[in-house]
C-alpha cells in the first residue's frame, strides 16, 4: 500500500524524511476501533518537525496521544466527526481553525486538511495567520469606506498553448457593507457568487468586457455615467483596478449629487435668462423712452419761448415744472442705460491709467468744483487691468458724490461750514488685509493676491453705517430729491463695476463727519505668490 506522496508505508524513516520537507505541520493518526469496528479515537503515529514546533512537543512525547490531548480547547468534536467521515468515505475535509502555537503571544490561523491514510488520517496544518490578518485589515478598511467595493477573481476556461484560458465570468471574493447597501444584495449572498449570477444583465452589456480589459492589460478605468440594470438605476462613479488575476471595483452612488447639480444648473440658467431679459428690457425701455422725452423737452422749450403774454404766469409755471420733471427723467434714463451696459456691453480688459482717468473726471467736474470751492488732495494712482469706460464711470460717481453731499451754507449753530475737502489716496496691500462690506468676504484665492486700495474721502454730511446695505442698492436713497438731486443709481453702478473687475468695496462714515469709500482692484501686474497659487487649487 502506498502512503503520502507515494512513499511506502513500511519505511517510517523514509516517510518522516519526506514529511520534514513540507512547510506544513503534518501528523499521522491511526484509528482505535471498538470490537464492532467503529472508530473510538485516533492515536498519533508520526509527526514532522513543523508539527513538533506547532504543538510544542517532540515526536516521541506525542506518540500515542489523541488529537484532544495535543490540541485542547481548539479542535471541536464536530471536526473529529468529519475525521471519521473521511476514514469511512475516503473524502478529504478542509476547514480553518484558530490555535495559539507554543511561544506565540497571539492565536494563529491555520488551514486544517484531513485525508485518509491507511486505517487512519493524515492531518495537515498550513499557517495562514498573515493572510488572515491581512484579510481582516482589508475588510476593516473596506467596511470603513462609504464607497462600495467588490474584489473579483477571474474565472477562466482551460489554458491554451498561447496563454491563460478565456475569461468567462468573475467570482466575488470580497465585498463591503457599502456594496451590499448600494446593490441591495445581502453580503453573504454576494461573497462567493459570480458577476453573471448576481448581475445577469451584464451578459447583454459591456461590463464584463470592461472588467476583462482591466484584468488583461492592467489599465485602470474610471466611468462616471448613468447606469441602469438589474435594479440599479442612477448615476455611479466606478473605478476598475487590476487585483492579481482579477479586478477591484470601487463605486459610489452619485445620483443625489447629480440631481442637485442639474437642479442648480437649471436655476443658474433660469437666473441668467432672467437677468439677460431684464438687462435687455432696461436697455430697450430706456433707449425707446428717449425719443418721446426729447419731444416733450422740445415742445416745452417752444412753449416757454412764446412771446410775452402768449402764456399766463400759471401756465408758464406748469411748463417749467414739466421741463424740470423731463430733465430728471432724462437723467434717470441715462443712468439706467449706463447701469444696463455694465452687463450687456462688456469689453476685453486692457491696461488702464487711473491717474489719466481721474484727470478727465476732474476736468468734467471742474464747474462743480469751482462752484463748491472744493479743495482736492490727490495722490498718484496706478495702472490696472480693466474696462476704461467702466472705471471712468466709477471714479466719476464717487467724486460726484463727494461734491454733492456737502454741508449746507450754515450749520445749526450759525457757523459757516468748512469748504469741501476731498482726498483721493492709494496704497498697495495683500488680500487678507482688505476690509469688505458686511456680508462679504475675501475669497481664499485672493487672500495673498496684491490689491490697490483706492479711497475717496470727504468732509461732507456723512451717513449712518446701519444703512450700508441700502446705499449700494439701485434706486435706494437716504435723502429726498428736494435735499439732494440724484436717481439712486450712482453707487449701484460703482458696486457693479467693482464686481466686473473682481474687486471689493467698502465704506465708512458717521453722520456729520464725512464719508470714505474704498475700492480694491487687483494688481494684475504683480506675480502671484506661492501661497496664492496653492490657495487657487
Amino acid at each position: 500500500m502506498k502512503g503520502l506522496s507515494g512513499m511506502p508505508t513500511d519505511d517510517p524513516a523514509q516517510l518522516r524524511a519526506a514529511l520534514n520537507l513540507s512547510g506544513n505541520g503534518i501528523l499521522l493518526f491511526r484509528c482505535l476501533r471498538t470490537a464492532t469496528g467503529s472508530i473510538q479515537a485516533f492515536r498519533l503515529t508520526l509527526a514532522n518537525r513543523k508539527a513538533e514546533a506547532l504543538v510544542g512537543l517532540d515526536e516521541l512525547a506525542m506518540q500515542g496521544q489523541t488529537p484532544e490531548d495535543l490540541f485542547p480547547h481548539t479542535l471541536s468534536t464536530q471536526i473529529w466527526d468529519h475525521a471519521r467521515h473521511v476514514v469511512d468515505t475516503g473524502e478529504p475535509f478542509e476547514t480553518e481553525i484558530s490555535y495559539r502555537a507554543v511561544n506565540q503571544p497571539h492565536d494563529g490561523w491555520f488551514t486544517l486538511s484531513l485525508q485518509p491514510y491507511n486505517d487512519g488520517i493524515a492531518a495537515s496544518l498550513s499557517d495562514i495567520t498573515t493572510i488572515k490578518r491581512q484579510s481582516h485589515l482589508i475588510e476593516s478598511v473596506l467596511n470603513g469606506s462609504i464607497n462600495g467595493m467588490i474584489a473579483y477573481e477571474a474565472m477562466r476556461r482551460e489554458p491554451t498553448a498561447t496563454g491563460p484560458g478565456e475569461l468567462y465570468d468573475l467570482r466575488i471574493r470580497l465585498a463591503n457593507e457599502a456594496a451590499a447597501r448600494i446593490t441591495g444584495i445581502p453580503l453573504p449572498q454576494l461573497i462567493g457568487s459570480t458577476l453573471l449570477t448576481q448581475f445577469a444583465d451584464s451578459r447583454e452589456s459591456d461590463v464584463l468586457a470592461q472588467y476583462a480589459y482591466t484584468i488583461e492589460t492592467g489599465e485602470t478605468q474610471r466611468i462616471d455615467s448613468q447606469f441602469t440594470f438589474d435594479g440599479l438605476k442612477g448615476w455611479y462613479d466606478i473605478l476598475f483596478s487590476k487585483l492579481g488575476d482579477g479586478v477591484l471595483t470601487t463605486f459610489v452612488d452619485t445620483t443625489a449629487i447629480r440631481q442637485s447639480q442639474q437642479e442648480l444648473q437649471k436655476t443658474v440658467d433660469d437666473l441668467q435668462r432672467s437677468n439677460q431679459n431684464l438687462e435687455r428690457f432696461a436697455y430697450v425701455a430706456s433707449h425707446d423712452l428717449q425719443e418721446p422725452l426729447r419731444k416733450i423737452q422740445s415742445f416745452g422749450e417752444m412753449l416757454s419761448q412764446q412771446p410775452e403774454g402768449g402764456l399766463s404766469t400759471y401756465s408758464l409755471g406748469l411748463v417749467r415744472r414739466m421741463q424740470t420733471a423731463a430733465s430728471r427723467m432724462n437723467t434717470l434714463i441715462h443712468d439706467l442705460l449706463a447701469f444696463s451696459r455694465l452687463s450687456s456691453q462688456k469689453q476685453p480688459f486692457q491696461q488702464v491709467d487711473l491717474q489719466r482717468l481721474l484727470q478727465l473726471v476732474l476736468s468734467d467736474l471742474e464747474t462743480a468744483i469751482e462752484e463748491k470751492q472744493a479743495d482736492l488732495e490727490v495722490t498718484s494712482l496706478p495702472f490696472v487691468l480693466g474696462d476704461e469706460t467702466q472705471l471712468q464711470q466709477l471714479l466719476q460717481n464717487l467724486v460726484s458724490n463727494a461734491l454733492k453731499f456737502v454741508k449746507g451754507p450754515e450749520n445749526g449753530d450759525g457757523e459757516t461750514p468748512p469748504r469741501p475737502h476731498i482726498r483721493i489716496d492709494c496704497q498697495r496691500l495683500p488680500g487678507h488685509e482688505i476690509s469688505t462690506l458686511p456680508g462679504q468676504e475675501v475669497t481664499a484665492s485672493d487672500q495673498n493676491r496684491p490689491f490697490f486700495a483706492i479711497s475717496i474721502s470727504d468732509n461732507g454730511i456723512g451717513f449712518d453705517e446701519k444703512y450700508l446695505d441700502r446705499i449700494f442698492t439701485i434706486f435706494q436713497r437716504l435723502h429726498t430729491r428736494s435735499e439732494y438731486l440724484g436717481t439712486g443709481i450712482g453707487l449701484a453702478i460703482v458696486q457693479k463695476v467693482i464686481e466686473n473687475h473682481n474687486g471689493y468695496l467698502n465704506a465708512h462714515s458717521q453722520l456729520g463727519q464725512g464719508a470714505t469709500f474704498t475700492i480694491y482692484l487687483p494688481d494684475e501686474t504683480a506675480p502671484l505668490s506661492l501661497e496664492s497659487l496653492m490657495d487657487s487649487y
